[in-house]
């Protein structure tokens, strides 16, 4: 049987995006073009999902008094990859309400404050653009985010390298993968310390 959500939440904290990428068997990354703006911060947490009209992201501002503590916002701004998703005053509620991070496809704005608070913030990067209020947004469907679809729950990885989404289809064995990476990892590190050559440390990898 795989691990619940707390517990791979648990086994992520200790790991890099780029080993649950390797562990996924290299997928559930998104474009590159979503970023940390934060950097050394690190997200993750289950996807707590948000579609937001164009222009008019600041629809989904209820989403910062729905998402549960621990949660990430993945918030999806549609065919405009330049509407602001988040600002300041979001990001502190956000942080206050103890929501782990927020992945975009669009734009942030007061990134300083941001900077400031260090919350974790994944997005195509800054603007001075707000957006309008009069939108309906849609809450917790399945979104399109930097070449994948994000489904509400999915496992969210994030720190300076990207982004990546682990699909709920792929906990029962992730686990087991993820924890083989992070020991190959660990170990190809300490035959290198120990004067063996690269190619000699990554010849067992998984």
């Amino acid at each position: 049987m795989g691990m619940g959500v707390e517990q791979l939440v648990g086994l992520l904290a200790g790991a890099s995006a780029a080993a649950a990428y390797e562990a996924l068997g290299r997928r559930g990354d998104l474009d590159a073009s979503i970023a940390a703006q934060v950097r050394g911060a690190v997200c993750v947490g289950p996807a707590y999902t948000v579609s937001a009209p164009p222009h008019r992201s600041g629809s989904a501002n209820r989403a910062l008094d729905l998402a549960p503590p621990g949660s990430v916002l993945v918030i999806d701004t549609g065919a405009d990859p330049d509407t602001c998703a988040l600002g300041g005053t979001g990001s502190l509620a956000a942080q206050m309400r103890g929501l782990a991070g927020c992945v975009t496809n669009g734009r942030v704005r007061d990134l300083a404050e941001i900077r400031a608070l260090r919350f974790p913030v994944f997005a195509r990067g800054g603007t001075v653009r707000s957006s309008r209020k009069d939108g309906t947004a849609e809450f917790q469907i399945p979104v399109a985010m930097g070449g994948q679809i994000v489904h509400p729950g999915d496992l969210v990885c994030a720190d300076d390298d990207g982004v990546v989404v682990i699909g709920r289809q792929y906990f029962d064995t992730f686990a087991e993968r993820l924890a083989a990476r992070l020991a190959f990892e660990r170990d190809a590190d300490a035959q290198v310390r120990a004067g063996a050559s690269y190619a000699q440390a990554v010849s067992g990898r998984p």
